[in-house]
């Protein structure tokens, strides 16, 4: 096959709820579905439905209902239930749907802040991620998230079904709160220029970079590139070089089949658990336009 390709993934940093990687050997097309697919098209459970009992606080129940849908609940186990549309029930149920109870009043003259914490899951897979950090922090102090404060005599009764969903249908149930993509840059020093200029010179260059790419080092006399991948492309490099008269000391290009993610979650899913699951949605696309296009081609 001539447009065949093999890409690749390299983990350059993995946190808690972050990532970084490179994609290579691939082109923008590819790149950019993997992006969409992981803020669009990535299942996660949230808050979908809420049925306020009691709520004489100072929101009213639209405000209480919205902030509900945005708390990020654990989605680790969303394999096992079904989307809504899908389920055989005639309502809901334990395989597509998990409920939650609130019930929180004030009787003090201090205020009462109503939090992430406060809610109850019938389901141990399913909770508030918050929630679940607590119960690995013994003696910290956890506040979670706030959906209420309430004065002495004011209470928030509810009942919230949470339900799987992804982030096209709304964005609460979108697994991260950024990702972006950037290409890889070739950045090349032309040494001989450099070593035309002076130490004075070759250190104010090197310091010309905001991110730090380059670095001077006194003893060896030299500019070296310290780290490329903090390149933003911002040519303030080569303004300096054409101030110092050497337009030609160095040369920054974009590396065309090579591309650093950058992917920030929510708490819902861990970082790289969004990206396998945007890879095999990539995958299962793909698959499906190769089917339809062989189909076309034997008729």
């Amino acid at each position: 096959m001539p447009y065949s390709r093999t890409p690749a993934i390299e983990i350059l940093e993995l946190k808690e709820d972050s990532i970084v990687f490179v994609l290579s050997k691939t082109d923008t097309s590819i790149a950019n579905a993997l992006r969409r697919i992981m803020i669009s098209e990535v299942p996660t459970m949230a808050i979908d439905l809420v049925e306020i009992e009691n709520n004489n606080s100072v929101l009213q129940d639209e405000f209480i209902s919205h902030r509900l849908g945005l708390i990020p609940l654990s989605s680790h186990k969303m394999g096992k239930f079904n989307y809504t549309r899908d389920c055989s029930c005639m309502e809901r149920c334990i395989h597509c749907s998990v409920e939650f109870t609130l019930q929180v009043s004030c009787t003090d003259d201090i205020t009462k802040d109503v939090t992430s914490l406060d809610l109850h899951s019938t389901d141990a897979d399913v909770a508030p991620v918050d929630q679940l950090a607590s119960l690995g922090n013994e003696g910290k102090d956890e506040t979670g998230i706030l959906i209420v404060k309430l004065k002495k005599g004011q209470e928030l009764r509810l009942r919230a079904i949470a339900k799987k969903g992804v982030g096209k249908e709304h964005a609460k149930w979108s697994p991260v709160c950024t990702v972006t993509y950037q290409f890889d840059p070739d950045i090349r020093l032309n040494q001989s220029r450099v070593d035309e200029l002076n130490e004075q010179q070759k250190a104010d260059f090197a310091t010309s970079c905001p991110t730090k790419v380059y670095k001077y080092d006194p003893d060896m006399r030299r500019v070296e590139i310290e780290d490329a991948l903090k390149c933003i492309y911002c040519n303030e490099c080569k303004k300096k070089a054409e101030e110092l008269g050497k337009p030609d000391l160095v040369t920054i290009n974009a590396k065309q089949d090579r591309f650093i993610f950058t992917v920030e979650t929510t708490g819902a899913l861990r970082p790289e658990e969004v990206v396998l699951h945007a890879l095999n949605v990539l995958k299962l696309k793909l698959a499906n336009v190769q089917a339809q296009m062989a189909s076309i081609d034997s008729q």
